[in-house]
């Protein structure tokens, strides 16, 4: 992962890296802006919610929180232009946090880029061309947060994990929808690829009883002057992989800096 096409070296990336093992302690060399953390048992929340609170107690300050499984790569695909390639794939994913600053950033992954752009385009009646769209379903194994969202979104909720390990994701997505709508954005021209398949409790089977219960908690923590939006009775009672497909989210071009401001979407609506 510190190779130069890679995270990098202490000079190539302007990051610290947190590795958090499990069973067994890292006792590899490591250069200086690598830290390891352990944890006997973990489940993947609660792995990342160890390295969200040891990140967050920090003095040093960052101004994106990137987490990434450790078997994540990321390429280019047919959507990245030669200026685009100058970089490396995850030099490429930084400046373009840098210069759209997301609430939550993500990548292409399993080639889903292309059938979102034709989506966006039949939705949105738009032949706009771009490598950046708004997303509402994304994987968690490569997400960046913005230092003015990450607080808003995090932690993941960890009492899901015995039925399915998925789930504490669904948490994640329908914050972003209802908390930065049109401001979790999907950078098409890179593509994360993961080649290890561990066993772990998966599967989406709860899903329908778990949805009202995770939208009504991020209901509950708004303010009081949004709790009665329309929003949230939709995303109770639909499944976010539904809910996509048709979704005016798709059409909401908040890119270029737009101020991360939580629920300001709501301001304007009746």
């Amino acid at each position: 992962m510190t190779s130069s096409t890679r995270i990098g070296d202490s000079k190539t990336c302007n990051c610290d890296v947190i590795v958090l093992s499990y069973k067994e302690e890292c006792q590899d060399e490591k250069p200086s802006h690598i830290s390891y953390v352990f944890a006997k048992e973990s489940t993947w929340t609660t792995g990342r919610n160890l390295l969200y609170f040891v990140a967050m107690e920090r003095i040093r300050h960052y101004h994106y929180y990137i987490f990434l499984d450790d078997d994540v790569d990321l390429g280019f695909n047919s959507f990245s232009s030669e200026e685009i390639k100058r970089l490396t794939p995850f030099r490429a994913f930084e400046q373009w946090l840098l210069n759209d600053e997301p609430a939550v950033g993500v990548v292409d992954f399993q080639k889903l880029g292309k059938a979102l752009l034709k989506r966006r385009r039949k939705i949105c009646n738009t032949n706009e061309a771009t490598v950046v769209v708004p997303v509402i379903w994304f994987d968690a194994l490569f997400n960046a947060f913005h230092h003015q969202a990450i607080k808003h979104i995090l932690p993941y909720p960890t009492q899901y994990d015995k039925d399915s390990w998925w789930i504490s994701q669904l948490h994640v997505m329908y914050s972003a929808e209802l908390i930065f709508r049109g401001q979790a954005l999907k950078y098409v021209a890179t593509t994360a690829y993961n080649r290890q398949h561990r066993p772990y409790p998966r599967g989406l089977s709860q899903v329908s009883a778990r949805v009202p219960v995770i939208v009504e908690d991020i209901q509950n923590k708004s303010p009081k002057v949004y709790q009665n939006r329309t929003l949230f009775k939709t995303l109770k009672t639909s499944q976010l992989q539904s809910y996509r497909i048709n979704t005016t989210t798709l059409c909401m071009n908040k890119i270029h800096r737009h101020p991360i401001v939580p629920y300001s979407h709501f301001d304007g609506q009746s």
